[in-house]
């Protein structure tokens, strides 16, 4: 098994616990196809304008999930939670990019991990971005012990508010909940894949497109 096949199920049990057992994550354990799916769907989730950047955003992603030993899919089912996959979405509370960093948040995890970032315009490039954020969700990961649905919620409420929230009996689940329905929904779109790499490609973009619309919609 190589490293990225590795990272990919451990986080993958990380994520579902008892539950990857019988997910369709577990159904696509021997898929040979992760770095490929991965560069067509995001080509495909993409907004026109910016579609001849997929592959390079594919590869960071599939390079950050290696350096952090993160699931490719999850930092995807990320992006599509925050973003929608627009690099130019900017959010109410000044979140900018593909995975909604806020500036202050970028330069104090840059200065800290020695990242790439000069200043709020710099989230607008997809790879500082997805850099920054893989980063970050990392940082939680490690802060509150790999409990999934717990650093899933510090990424989006912060991690003071959480501790708060779960001192007082209110465990945060709604944004957990809503990222991993897409964490399935692009599951759903790779294990739907079969027959040639070209026919597969072809197959999970209409899949991905489709299912993570009426995710959306839900």
């Amino acid at each position: 098994m190589n490293t990225q096949v590795h990272n990919r199920i451990t986080h993958a049990k990380e994520l579902l616990g008892k539950n990857y057992k019988h997910s369709a994550v577990r159904k696509t354990e021997s898929s040979d196809n992760i770095a490929e799916f991965v560069n067509s769907s995001t080509k495909n989730l993409l907004p026109s304008a910016h579609k001849n950047q997929a592959r390079e955003i594919a590869s960071v992603i599939m390079h950050e999930s290696e350096r952090y030993g993160f699931d490719p899919i999850f930092i995807m089912a990320v992006i599509q939670n925050e973003s929608s996959f627009n690099p130019r979405m900017k959010g109410g509370a000044g979140e900018i990019g593909l995975m909604q960093i806020k500036p202050d948040t970028a330069a104090w995890l840059a200065k800290t991990l020695k990242l790439e970032y000069k200043n709020a315009q710099s989230l607008y490039n997809p790879a500082i971005n997805i850099r920054i954020g893989a980063a970050f969700m990392n940082k939680l990961r490690t802060q509150f012990s790999s409990n999934s649905g717990l650093y899933l919620s510090a990424y989006n409420a912060g991690a003071k508010k959480v501790r708060m929230m779960v001192s007082g009996k209110n465990t945060p689940k709604a944004y957990a909940s809503a990222v991993m329905k897409r964490y399935f929904a692009i599951y759903s779109a790779l294990g739907n894949s079969k027959g040639t790499q070209t026919q597969r490609g072809e197959l999970a973009l209409v899949n991905v497109k489709n299912i993570t619309t009426k995710v959306a919609r839900n």
